[in-house]
């Protein structure tokens, strides 16, 4: 194995698994099968009926303009006698078949009577071989002149190739019925009379028996790559559906968290990222694809100036704070689960609330939930709208606390203003509001009374005397930030008159409408719906398709009725006819032709298969025909091993991962069996080993021809000299109809390899053609003029030419017909991958950002579950949480920006916890900075969550051809959609920062070591504190000399740390929101509100941990913390400059 395989052993399996499906299918029962599971089979015989049409067009023309032009060439007859009768019966039958076979042309009569099609082919074609039997029998009978039928193989490739009749079987018992008349014919009235006779009849039924073959060949390859073709059609529209849907879900999921604006700006600029890391990976040398997952050539994502700071004002808002009264007593005394499950009863129907009110929720806190009305959308209503949920979300928490026996109850604070809305931050980001309003509705609450609303006089103002109310609290005219604004409270009491206000009937009814249309998202369907939707959809969307399915490069009914007004479809049809030449059917475009003719040809093998098995029968022919000298055999010898060696390589492939395959055994093991094994991959999969097996195989047919005459030369010369020179004695070199019949299977047969380039085969075709033209009419004129003719007295040399050229042009107009599908197949394969391109940039883009806004493994659970009112969470038995504030920085006189900064390069610190001990961000609370380790779901004890359900399923197998990306060979191969590409996991790992979680399970390798890996999620959390506090440092020594001065905490970062058993998961339906709970959290949150500014502070349990890692850990003595009392705290030992702990020192130990 070399170096490559070692290193690549897995992506060695998958090409070999999609080799194997790519196998599988092509098989035309593979397709046929497919189509009927899919409910395709109706839709593809109303396209192959259209096909036919188009094809039985071509044929009538075909008769006629043969007819004609054999008509015409009967007037060169010497005697003119019997040509009459010939020309007549020619010009009728001509005529008669066009009238039986159009009433195929008319749908409506077909439609009701299918029997039609078969009784008018069978008529035709019985029409056409009475005619051409019946005057060789006329012409026998009356004069004794013996003719050769010049129709035979033209009527069995008209029944194969032009005829409507559908399938194989019927076509294959008209063309058996046919074969056996000619048989009759040839057996009783053209050989009657030869000595020979039995040889000659072998040699018409072998040829006849190979034009079978050659029809049926084409039949059966025309209608894979029609099939083909059509599924690929259905796979477009479906995966065009599935990738809509897809974007709608993940759209409405994104416009859940993020109002429009800032969601829209976000996207543009995450799309325009991609896009750019897209190009960079083109134009790097040897990129792949699908191993580059580690991308170093973007920067973090950063939002260094105003035009990307996602921050927008908004002006006349209404702000609501709600906090659960008593909730510090619950987290503990109630169990983690419990309280959990209550907080997602209570604030599922605050979501619901919120939307019937048309108020927009922003974040939890804990147990606070805020919210603001008139932002996403103007509301002059806004400040109703949010007392009136107020007071609807006091009823609903009175109602959780009957069914659940809590002791909990609602404090609410509502104030009216402007806010600044947005983002910040490079990671984890999360909608939030700021401004002085902000805070003075956050001081409402806090100095509010239970069960009651507290609103400010600003907001009172825009109530319009709808409320009673009464003077707010005594706590509130005490507050120190109230009074600093000159804020007056009220506390509403209740509605004036509330079923008696038009204006609230109709806000009512607003507000009902838009949570009716919230409900009946897509997101909201089942994946049973779902999938029946799209199968359904893509049903009807198949239908309007099937007016674009190609029918050919030549349509006659479209020159017959060509409209001025041209539609849509056939403005596309047109620019895609210019952009291919006329004649060769090349791509005007040059590198598209070279992808083109390097797409791989999986059905090489039956061509191969095709061409032995004539190659077997010209060479039976041969042998039948003249006596075989020794030098025949030695060629025929060495003809029959090449071409049988190119037979089995070919078949190689395909027989051994029918036979000999396992899932185990992705390659062959022997040495010989691999090598043939690649061998036959690379015949099919190289376009300049196919065009040498393609001509290996045309000289070997010329070989055989060539034998047949090649010592004719030397004894006709003879004969020329010698006068009374018998006609017998003049054939006894070489028959000409058979050397004419070979010639027309060779002809046939250069055509019907599938991925030679057209232009090939019609040049070769045509050099055969020729050069046996000039055989006929210069070379062996003199045995040509002396073989028997189509018609009496008509030069027998241009029968033959006659025959070689009706042949030429039968398989060229099909051949050209069979290559224009193929090339726009080919075309709608590229508009896909186009298509592809743009929905999975605009899929990447809304992945990186849900990934930014939510933990990635609950991102694609939201985006692969329909999720209702269920509660999605995860017990861990070892979290560490801390949390990071930053002293005596304010918003109003900071600003956002240095926010922004500040909270950017905490996320560049994040970005370095990245690895399988990740550290999550949580959230940002104003100038908090909450996160922790250990929230890795395979880690977790419990995940309780809804059956997961796989999202953008394609009801098509992937492995088919009909996608295909460009890699560095040059080869196609299938587009992955689902969790976005490499370019959208470089952003999620590197720029963006999605921290991508790594689904495999760790391995313990005992329990003390199990243990000692469990503690340290306290050890990782540590370090990245200090890397806070360092990058805290830098920053102010950057921006924030000159406020240093007179200030000993002025921006210090004050942090706090705790561990232990923790809940995480998504609380809320109508905004996913992704937080934990537990005594850690508390426990966290109180270590940094009760620390010190530049310290780290621990609670004891921690402290005991962070020694077992040589982390110096000083007791700073008892510190009272609300709801525990007073208990031991601890602070980290750190150097001046936070560049590393001190080390543990025994001596320091806590008191007894």
């Amino acid at each position: 194995m070399n170096s490559h395989d070692r290193t690549h052993p897995f992506r060695s399996h998958v090409e070999h698994v999609q080799t194997a499906l790519n196998e599988k299918n092509w098989e035309w029962s593979f397709l046929v099968r497919k189509c009927r599971n899919l409910e395709l089979e109706e839709s593809y015989e109303l396209y192959m009926r259209r096909l036919r049409i188009g094809y039985l067009s071509i044929f009538i023309f075909i008769e006629l303009l043969v007819t004609f032009t054999h008509a015409l060439l009967l007037l060169t007859s010497s005697d003119l006698t019997y040509a009459y009768i010939d020309m007549v019966a020619y010009v009728v039958t001509g005529l008669l078949i066009w009238l039986i076979l159009s009433v195929n042309f008319r749908n409506e009569l077909i439609s009701k009577h299918g029997w039609l099609i078969y009784a008018s082919s069978w008529l035709a074609v019985s029409i056409l071989v009475l005619m051409d039997i019946g005057l060789n029998i006329y012409h026998a009978t009356t004069n004794n002149d013996i003719l050769n039928p010049i129709y035979d193989a033209y009527t069995l490739y008209a029944i194969y190739m032009f005829m409507p009749i559908p399938y194989v079987l019927q076509p294959f018992i008209l063309g058996a019925a046919v074969t056996i008349c000619y048989i009759i014919n040839y057996s009783f009235v053209i050989t009657s009379k030869e000595e020979n006779q039995m040889h000659s009849i072998f040699n018409e039924a072998i040829y006849l028996s190979c034009v079978n073959c050659l029809g049926i060949f084409f039949r059966l390859m025309r209608d894979i790559a029609l099939r083909t073709t059509f599924l690929d059609r259905r796979q477009y529209v479906e995966e065009n559906l599935l990738l809509r849907y897809a974007r709608d879900q993940e759209r409405s999921l994104l416009l859940s968290i993020l109002p429009a604006q800032i969601a829209d700006r976000l996207q543009e600029d995450v799309r325009n990222r991609i896009e750019r890391s897209k190009q960079q990976h083109q134009r790097r040398p040897g990129f792949d694809h699908g191993l580059n997952n580690n991308s170093q050539a973007l920067k973090r994502w950063r939002q260094p100036d105003h035009g990307t700071l996602f921050i927008e004002p908004h002006k006349d808002v209404t702000v609501l704070y709600a906090d659960v009264v008593n909730y510090t007593h619950l987290t503990t005394t109630l169990d983690v689960k419990k309280l959990v499950e209550a907080l997602h009863d209570l604030f599922v129907r605050f979501d619901i609330a919120s939307e019937e009110y048309n108020v927009m929720r922003i974040k939890f806190l804990g147990d606070c939930y805020y919210c603001v009305a008139g932002l996403a959308s103007p509301n002059e209503d806004h400040a109703k709208c949010c007392v009136d949920l107020g007071l609807r979300m006091i009823k609903d928490i009175r109602d959780v606390r009957e069914k659940r026996h809590l002791n909990i109850d609602m404090r609410i604070g509502v104030h009216s203003g402007d806010v600044l809305s947005g983002v910040i931050g490079a990671a984890k980001w999360q909608f939030d509001i700021w401004s002085k309003d902000v805070d003075i509705a956050n001081r409402l609450e806090a100095t509010g009374a239970t069960g009651r609303v507290h609103v400010s006089q600003q907001t009172l103002r825009l109530l319009d005397g709808e409320y009673f109310f009464e003077d707010g609290t005594e706590k509130a005219r005490e507050d120190p930030v109230l009074q600093k604004h000159d804020i007056r409270t009220f506390l509403i009491k209740s509605l004036r008159a509330p079923m008696h206000d038009p204006r609230r009937v109709q806000r009512e009814r607003q507000a009902k409408k838009l949570s009716e249309a919230s409900k009946s998202n897509f997101m909201y369907n089942s994946t049973l719906q779902q999938y029946n939707q799209v199968r359904n959809q893509a049903k009807l969307e198949m239908c309007r398709e099937l007016d674009k399915m190609p029918i050919g490069r030549i349509q006659i009914t479209k020159v017959c009725r060509r409209s001025k007004n041209l539609t849509q479809d056939e403005i596309e049809e047109e620019t895609f006819r210019r952009n291919i030449s006329s004649f060769c059917l090349l791509f005007r475009i040059r590198n598209w032709e070279l992808q083109y003719i390097r797409e791989p040809d999986v059905m090489l093998k039956y061509s191969i298969a095709l061409a032995w098995f004539v190659y077997m029968c010209l060479l039976s022919i041969q042998l039948l025909s003249k006596d075989a000298q020794y030098h025949y055999w030695v060629i025929d010898g060495i003809t029959i091993f090449v071409l049988t060696t190119l037979l089995i390589i070919s078949w190689y492939k395909k027989l051994w991962i029918m036979y000999a395959s396992d899932a185990e055994q992705s390659l062959p093991q022997s040495k010989i069996s691999l090598l043939f094994y690649r061998m036959s991959d690379c015949m099919q999969r190289s376009i300049i080993i196919r065009l040498v097996v393609y001509f290996l195989v045309i000289l070997s047919y010329g070989g055989v021809a060539t034998m047949q005459v090649l010592d004719c030369r030397s004894t006709s010369i003879e004969d020329e000299t010698i006068p009374g020179v018998s006609f017998e004695e003049r054939l006894q070199c070489f028959h000409p109809w058979i050397l004419t019949n070979c010639m027309t299977l060779v002809i046939g047969t250069s055509f019907l390899f599938t991925r030679i380039p057209f232009f090939v085969k019609t040049t070769v075709a045509v050099v055969i053609t020729g050069t046996y033209a000039v055989l006929v009419v210069f070379e062996f004129d003199y045995i040509y003029a002396l073989s028997p003719s189509t018609n009496v007295n008509f030069n027998a040399e241009y029968s033959h030419i006659l025959l070689i050229f009706i042949t030429l042009g039968i398989f060229h107009l099909m051949e050209r017909q069979t290559e224009f599908i193929a090339k726009v197949d080919y075309n709608w394969k590229r508009q896909l991958m186009q298509k592809q391109d743009d929905a999975l940039i605009t899929n990447d883009t809304i992945k990186v950002l849900l990934v930014n806004i939510l933990p990635a493994h609950v991102a694609d659970f939201y985006l692969s579950t329909q999720l209702q009112n269920e509660l999605y969470y995860e017990e861990y038995d070892n979290v560490a949480v801390m949390f990071a504030s930053i002293k005596n920085f304010d918003t109003d006189k900071i600003g956002l920006r240095v926010l922004n900064e500040i909270i950017c390069d905490f996320d560049d610190v994040l970005n370095k916890y990245a690895t399988s001990m990740r550290v999550e961000k949580i959230k940002v609370a104003n100038w908090t900075y909450m996160a922790a380790c250990g929230l890795d779901v395979t880690r977790s004890e419990q995940v309780n969550a809804p059956q997961v359900k796989f999202r953008n399923v394609s009801l098509m197998p992937n492995g088919r051809r009909s996608q295909y990306r460009n890699l560095g060979s040059e080869q196609m191969q299938r587009v992955p959609y689902g969790n976005g590409s490499t370019i959208a996991l470089d952003l999620e790992r590197g720029q963006y920062e999605g921290n991508v979680i790594n689904g495999t399970p760790r391995v313990s390798n005992g329990d003390n070591s199990n243990e000692r890996s469990n503690d340290e999620v306290v050890k990782v959390m540590a370090n990245f504190a200090l890397d806070l506090m360092r990058a805290m440092r830098r920053f102010n020594a950057e921006n924030m000399q000159s406020e240093y001065e007179g200030s000993t905490d002025y921006g210090m970062l004050r942090i706090g740390i705790s561990h232990g058993r923790a809940m995480a998961g998504v609380v809320g339906i109508s905004k996913p929101h992704y937080d934990i709970w537990g005594n850690p959290v508390n426990m966290a949150s109180r270590m940094d509100s009760t620390g010190v500014p530049g310290k780290i502070q621990v609670t004891e349990n921690t402290a005991l941990k962070l020694r077992n890692f040589n982390i110096q850990c000083n007791y700073r003595g008892n510190t009272f913390v609300k709801g525990r009392g007073n208990i031991p705290t601890y602070i980290l030992g750190t150097d001046d400059e936070y560049k590393g702990f001190l080390p543990h020192q025994q001596v320091t130990q806590a008191p007894s």
